[in-house]
Parts: C-alpha cells; sequence; structure tokens
C-alpha cells in the first residue's frame, strides 16, 4: 500500500521511493548470452571478397583523402591523414591480410573505427552496406584454420561474409603508429 495524503496524491517520498524502483529494474543487465541476439554490421569489399565489421565501433565512414607517408611504420600502415582536425592512421588490411592488391581509386573509402582509447581508419575499395547478422549465423573459425590474421577474426557467415572483430583489430599495438 502507498502512503498518500489527505487530497489522495501521492507523498514525495512514496514518488521517489516508487523511481527509485523502477530505476533499479530499468538498470538491470539483460539476463541470457549476449550471442543470442542480432549482430549490427557494416560490409565492405576488400580485393573482391565482403567483410564486415560490428557498427558499435564504426565511427564514420570517408572518402579516401591525402594520405600522408610515415617513414618507418610497417607496410600495412599506408599513411595517415586529417579527418575532422584529428590525424588518424590508415591500415590497409589487404597487406595485413597477405591479399591480392586491386590499387587505390578516388572511389575507396576510409572507415574510421574506434574503442573509445584508440582511433584509426581501415581502407576499404567499396561500402557494400549495413545490416543485421543473427549472433549464431557467425560460425567462429576452425582451430586449425592457417592464416596468419585469425587473431583479427570473430567467424563466417556462410562462405559469401568474413566477420572481422574490430575490438582485437583496436587492441593489437602492433596497428599503433607512435608519436616517436
Amino acid at each position: 500500500m502507498t502512503e498518500g495524503r489527505a487530497d489522495g496524491r501521492l507523498s514525495e517520498e512514496t514518488i521517489r521511493k516508487v523511481l527509485e524502483e523502477r530505476a533499479k529494474k530499468i538498470a538491470e543487465p539483460v539476463t541470457g548470452s549476449v550471442e543470442t541476439g542480432i549482430v549490427e554490421v557494416l560490409r565492405f569489399q576488400l580485393a573482391y571478397q565482403e567483410y564486415a565489421l560490428e557498427t558499435r565501433y564504426v565511427k564514420e565512414v570517408i572518402l579516401t583523402g591525402e594520405i600522408t607517408p610515415v617513414p618507418g611504420a610497417p607496410p600495412f600502415i599506408s599513411g595517415i591523414c586529417a579527418v575532422r582536425g584529428r590525424i588518424i592512421s590508415l591500415v590497409d588490411l589487404r597487406i595485413l591480410f597477405s591479399l591480392p592488391e586491386k590499387g587505390l581509386t578516388d572511389l575507396n573509402r576510409v572507415i574510421v573505427i574506434t574503442d573509445g582509447r584508440l582511433t584509426f581508419g581501415i581502407l576499404a575499395d567499396t561500402i557494400t552496406g549495413l545490416g543485421t547478422i543473427p549472433a549464431f549465423l557467425i560460425v567462429p573459425p576452425t582451430p586449425g584454420t592457417d592464416l596468419s590474421w585469425k587473431r583479427y577474426l570473430k567467424g563466417y557467415v556462410s562462405d559469401s561474409l568474413v566477420v572481422l572483430d574490430a575490438d582485437s583489430l583496436l587492441s593489437d599495438p602492433a596497428l599503433v603508429v607512435e608519436d616517436a
């Protein structure tokens, strides 16, 4: 029973208690596995293969602008560019993954990804769209998969789509270009 006032309205204390209970209920995490849900992805093409990244890591997609080479950087770092007043490094996954190169064109895109701490761009041939994938369809790589870039792989959706693990890309210190 709620405490009311003589005029039939709820007291401020009762309202506060009800709102606190509601806030606690809303703040409770949803039980169950995240893997049973839907994964929102940005799809892109790279060397004639379609890839996907979770949209929660994608900040924006821009046209490839002027790329400034960085002397002494690893070969998979194409260079740096300015994005909205911020300098970011550009990673060429074709070189990192040892894929055949298609060559840069004016139509190439940069997918800017971030985890809040680190931000860099990934070069892509084309953006093929946004979409959702039921998480149960993403099949992890088999233990015998012989890929040098397996650690960046979340899994496959049939043979047509490779889902990359953006968190692994963003947490790999080898992909960070130091200021030194």
